[in-house]
């Protein structure tokens, strides 16, 4: 039972979070991978000012989520006291560590860090930290149905919902402007992780409710759904903060509005909750590039991005370097 402390290592009571372990090993990278030079050039040459305004709106978005909200999977051990547990939980925080560094270097190389501050006051982006908070937020006194509600919420929302939008933006300008190539390769790996701790996350949440499914009743699932509401609108809100009256082939305010209800609705159905929002089937269509792309297989041209599906090279080689 994953509320019960469990002492010794052996045997492993959930022998699946091994997999999960082995999955976070072959995709291990670091800031050092890149440097970002081709994409200053490009951010400062090749744009337009509206679409250098949505890339710095976007990486401010991505940047503040990764700072903000992310120290709930070093605890995981803290809820779940099995040293397996322990083990990934401290084993996904450690991604979000490099995540976080990862941001702060780009944000600097594209010394955009004075922007990054200011916009992380605007309301909207300062009311999506809140919302993304919310599952620290103390709804049930019984402490096992509180931490039920509090992992749904993260999962959910943090990790599987609020930086997609900001993924779709920056692949969108590499795979259609063919610009900001490091930037893009960076964000391929924190969407694989975050996919991946979401897959976490659903699990637990199914593995609790097979070993407590008294905690999962119908009130439970009614705050859970009232809360997607309110995670669309802040959602929402950013979006249109974020990209403005920007509209080219496959990417506009209306459509990722429409991606982030879908990602909702995917992530509700995936534990087994009703689904809250009817989408236009044609979002789905527009968007499919995005799907494909997180999960179907990589096809890579290896003389312009490197593989995200196996083990890398830890660090950028400069002409001084090899010569």
């Amino acid at each position: 039972m994953l509320f019960e402390e469990q002492i010794a290592r052996k045997p492993n009571l959930y022998p699946w979070t091994q997999e999960f372990i082995d999955r976070i090993w072959a995709g291990f990278w670091t800031p050092n991978e890149f440097d970002f030079k081709a994409d200053y050039g490009q951010f400062k040459t090749e744009l337009t000012d509206q679409e250098r305004q949505v890339i710095v709106r976007t990486l401010s978005a991505i940047g503040q989520v990764e700072i903000a909200v992310k120290r709930f999977w070093a605890q995981l051990g803290n809820n779940f006291p099995h040293p397996s547990m322990s083990d990934l939980g401290y084993w996904m925080a450690a991604t979000e560590v490099t995540h976080n560094l990862a941001y702060e270097k780009l944000l600097e190389t594209l010394r955009l860090g004075d922007v990054f501050e200011q916009n992380l006051k605007e309301p909207v982006v300062r009311n999506r930290v809140d919302y993304l908070r919310k599952y620290l937020d103390r709804v049930y006194t019984d402490d096992k149905k509180q931490f039920v509600y509090a992992i749904i919420l993260f999962t959910l929302f943090v990790e599987n919902v609020s930086l997609f939008s900001q993924f779709y933006v920056v692949l969108w300008f590499n795979r259609f402007k063919n610009v900001l190539k490091d930037t893009a390769q960076q964000v391929q790996y924190t969407r694989n992780e975050e996919m991946l701790h979401a897959q976490v996350g659903i699990k637990l949440i199914h593995t609790l409710r097979e070993e407590y499914p008294e905690l999962f009743d119908a009130d439970l699932e009614a705050r859970v759904l009232e809360e997607s509401k309110v995670a669309y609108q802040a959602e929402k809100d950013l979006i249109t903060w974020m990209i403005g009256d920007y509209n080219d082939s496959k990417i506009s305010a209306e459509i990722l509005h429409g991606f982030v209800q879908n990602r909702l609705n995917d992530s509700l159905h995936a534990i087994g909750f009703a689904v809250p929002f009817v989408v236009d089937k044609s979002i789905a269509e527009t968007t499919r590039w995005m799907d494909e792309e997180s999960y179907g297989n990589n096809i890579v041209d290896f003389f312009h991005k490197r593989p995200v599906d196996y083990a890398k090279k830890n660090r950028v080689y400069t002409t001084e370097d090899l010569f």
